[in-house]
């Protein structure tokens, strides 16, 4: 095999965006680096050489995802790990050896490379989850037009599994006990992982053996799913919620990979939107970052407010930074674009640092009562 990203450059990759994957303190990144850190093996699967190490191309590409998505430049190796990889394999045995590697890295805590994780009585909720959705639906649509009947049904057992993890998740969500943040972090998460599932099964050849499983897993985030069961019922209302209060406040927020310095800490990484307050202060106060890096960050911010006015993530940030800044903004005044400065002491910006966290957040959940019909 010689299509795909040579492995030295997707590590190099990686490197860019999450150096600090090779610092000491967690296991889960210590597993990740050790996998990436297997080139030899790789580059020999990779080039299709004989003898080579089963699958080593497939743990490296998958390492590389698991450590990298929940980061400001995730590596782009979703097709290949979704599909082109699954295409390759021809056999039963094949398929059986991959879904192992794929078993092996996803269980790798996601807290050690994302802060979009929830913790639920029922494990962990993060975007990671998504990702194995997606990776495990390609490998189900290979193993259906191969008639590789283990593989389908192993597969299967998972994904079901899964599903009924998250809707679990869901209704407990969705109780009126339940924290709105909390609520609002699963139904962002749940809703982006259902969409990650229904993505690739839509993309499953139009053939009989894959129509009954592609109706199992389409759309479920959506009233107009084609199966109709309680659990459609619980996630049609959690993508609702989600696309009323979240989901303009957690997409890839590109002005952020501008700001190089914010890939140098762990503990930079952006968490669920619109909670950005803590987030700013860190931004604010961390020694890895310099006043030019912060006044990056203050510039990208800005960028990302007008391109959307109506976001609020990117407000608190502003004002965590603002607050724990001496001088607050002002003191990036002079260091940002002409055409942003004018922002900085006027309008939503103003506004948003004239609301402390406390206050945002209860105007929040307000919006979240009310989008449930509470009172």
């Amino acid at each position: 095999m010689s299509s795909g990203i040579a492995p030295r450059a997707l590590v190099a990759q990686v490197k860019n965006t999450a150096a600090w994957l090779w610092e000491p303190g967690s296991a889960e990144r210590a597993a990740a680096a050790r996998a990436l850190d297997a080139l030899e093996a790789a580059e020999q699967d990779h080039a299709g050489a004989a003898g080579a190490p089963p699958h080593a191309y497939l743990r490296l590409l998958l390492a590389a995802h698991y450590a990298t998505v929940a980061t400001f430049v995730p590596t782009d190796v979703d097709a290949r790990i979704r599909h082109h990889q699954w295409v390759a394999l021809s056999s039963e045995e094949e398929l059986e050896g991959a879904c192992d590697v794929v078993d092996e890295i996803a269980a790798l805590d996601p807290r050690a490379v994302s802060a979009r994780v929830v913790e639920t009585k029922h494990g962990l909720l993060s975007g990671h989850d998504g990702e194995w959705f997606s990776v495990r639906s390609g490998a189900l649509g290979r193993a259906l037009a191969l008639g590789a009947t283990r593989v389908v049904e192993r597969l299967v057992a998972v994904l079901d599994a899964e599903v009924e993890r998250h809707r679990a998740i869901s209704e407990e969500a969705l109780e009126r006990k339940a924290k709105p943040q909390h609520a609002l972090e699963v139904c962002t998460t749940v809703a982006h992982n259902l969409g990650d599932l229904s993505r690739v099964v839509d993309q499953w050849p139009k053939r009989g053996e894959h129509e009954a499983l592609r109706v199992r897993y389409l759309r479920l985030g959506h009233a107009d799913a084609p199966r109709a069961d309680a659990a459609v019922k619980t996630f049609a209302t959690v993508g609702v919620i989600n696309k009323a209060l979240m989901a303009r406040e957690n997409h890839r927020y590109l002005a952020l990979r501008k700001p190089r310095a914010l890939r140098a800490a762990r503990e930079l990484l952006l968490p669920f939107g619109p909670w950005l307050d803590a987030w700013g202060e860190r931004v604010a106060t961390h020694e890895a970052l310099e006043e030019r890096d912060r006044a990056e960050v203050v510039e990208a911010l800005l960028e990302l407010h007008e391109s959307d006015p109506e976001a609020q993530a990117c407000l608190r940030g502003l004002a965590g930074i603002h607050r724990a800044t001496r001088g607050g903004l002002a003191l990036y005044a002079d260091r940002v674009a002409a055409r942003l400065r004018k922002g900085i002491g006027r309008g939503a910006v103003r506004e948003a640092v004239d609301v402390d966290r406390a206050r945002f957040e209860a105007k929040l959940d307000k919006r979240y009562a009310l989008e449930r019909g509470w009172r």
